[in-house]
């Protein structure tokens, strides 16, 4: 079964605090698991609220955080110190050694993503280390944005190399009834 996390995907405090009461007092993913985007407007053309917003407006739910910046070692330290369990960064952003030991370090789970023009052989030397590969289905930064159907052909190859390694394979962007099916049908575990 495919597991839903919602996304907090914030610009303002603002917009910020009106998502996460939305979560809070849904009860639908009471102590579940939230995603919360962060972007510095230089690996994606946009800009979410920082961390000192995020430690202001605390949320019972398990957090990962989806970095979209340029240099994802500078913000790790200060989300583990937030209670994140799992980060994921950009394997286009490089030092992914580095970065997946950084995380493992503060004993968080760590995932990469690719964007839709990175091809999923890029992943292959750090499957075994990784816990989860986010498959963007759209270019990261800006929401609203059409599937790009090639995402669907990215999640099967992961879903055969995926018994040979413990990971799990997530998806983001696009989602609408349509993609949620065939998504789910080619082995996604998790959609954001």
């Amino acid at each position: 079964m495919v597991q839903i996390l919602p996304t907090v995907f914030a610009t303002t405090e603002e917009s910020y605090k009106k998502q996460i009461e939305q979560i809070e007092t849904s009860g639908v993913f009471k102590n579940g698991w939230v995603q919360i985007d962060l972007m510095d407007n230089k690996f994606v053309p946009n800009l979410s609220v920082d961390l000192d917003i995020v430690a202001k407006y605390p949320i019972n739910s398990q957090k990962e955080a989806q970095l979209m910046v340029a240099e994802p070692e500078k913000w790790i330290d200060r989300l583990a110190q937030l209670g994140f369990v799992r980060i994921i960064f950009p394997i286009e952003v490089g030092n992914t050694n580095q970065l997946i030991e950084q995380i493992k370090s503060h004993r968080m789970q760590a995932g990469l993503s690719i964007n839709p023009e990175t091809e999923v052989d890029k992943l292959n030397e750090f499957l075994d280390k990784i816990d989860l590969v986010l498959v963007m289905g759209v270019h990261p930064g800006f929401q609203g944005q059409k599937f790009i159907p090639e995402t669907l052909d990215k999640i099967r190859k992961l879903a055969q190399l995926k018994s040979r390694y413990n990971f799990l394979i997530g998806e983001d962007g696009g989602i609408n009834p349509e993609t949620v099916k065939s998504l789910g049908e080619v082995g996604t575990d998790i959609l954001g």
